[in-house]
Parts: C-alpha cells; sequence; structure tokens
C-alpha cells in the first residue's frame, strides 16, 4: 500500500511540473530590441506587420529575426529547426529550418491558431532550447 502511494504522489508531482512547462517565457532585451526566447542563448523579434498587432498573430504568418545568442558555440553551418506545440490541442507544426549563416538568420513562420505555444528549437537534432509564446 505504501509503495502505490508514494507512487501516486510521484506520478501528482510529475505533473504539476509538466503544467509548469507552460507558462509564458518571459521577454529579454538584447541591444534595444525586446526579444522572445531563452536570455543569453536564442530570441526571436517580429520584424513586419504592424506595431500594433500582437507579437504571434495568430492565423498569419510574418518574419522574425532569430537570434543566435550563445557566443560559446561554434554554431555557423549547422541545421536548426523550430517546432511548436500548441497547449490545448497538442497539435505540433514545423515552423522553420535552416542553415545557421550568422548570429541572425530570418524566419517566416506563423501559428493557425490562438493559444500558447511552446517552441523546441534543436541544432543539428539535438535539443537546443524551447520556450512558450501565446499566439493572439
Amino acid at each position: 500500500m505504501l509503495l502505490v502511494l508514494v507512487l501516486l504522489l510521484l506520478g501528482c508531482t510529475e505533473e504539476k511540473a509538466n503544467d509548469g512547462d507552460w507558462n509564458l517565457s518571459p521577454t529579454f532585451n538584447v541591444d534595444n530590441l525586446t526579444l522572445h526566447g531563452t536570455e543569453g542563448k536564442f530570441g526571436v523579434i517580429k520584424v513586419n506587420g504592424e506595431s500594433n498587432e500582437p507579437e504571434f498573430p495568430a492565423k498569419q504568418g510574418r518574419l522574425y529575426a532569430v537570434y543566435f545568442l550563445d557566443s560559446l558555440e561554434e554554431l555557423n553551418g549547422k541545421k536548426y529547426k523550430m517546432t511548436a506545440t500548441h497547449k490545448e490541442t497538442g497539435e505540433s507544426v514545423k515552423l522553420h529550418e535552416k542553415n545557421i549563416e550568422m548570429e541572425q538568420n530570418a524566419a517566416k513562420f506563423g501559428f493557425d491558431k490562438l493559444g500558447l505555444w511552446k517552441i523546441d528549437v534543436t541544432i543539428d537534432e539535438k535539443p537546443y532550447t524551447s520556450f512558450v509564446v501565446e499566439a493572439k
């Protein structure tokens, strides 16, 4: 009985930890730009569209500047891929895939549904970073 109780408690703790993964990631500033992503590692900012619209407008694609901020790693020439998973539906979509040319790249992508999206970034098929944004 005690073993079953411990397993149930561990399962509930893990479920709550996974819920925490869906908190909207904070923005951060680099060179007077407000970026979405992981501070010191990776960031994106919308470069077209209207200034009064959301950073991630739902059902519309936009062009984003993509910044690789981790100067400790040699990333040029490696392939990065961005995928996103919708919180409510669990649907995953590929947002963008390209070779890293410099510290700044461009990517055009959009979200087809309103709500929270977890963006996972891989480099050469290895996990690099993840963050949560909201499509409005």
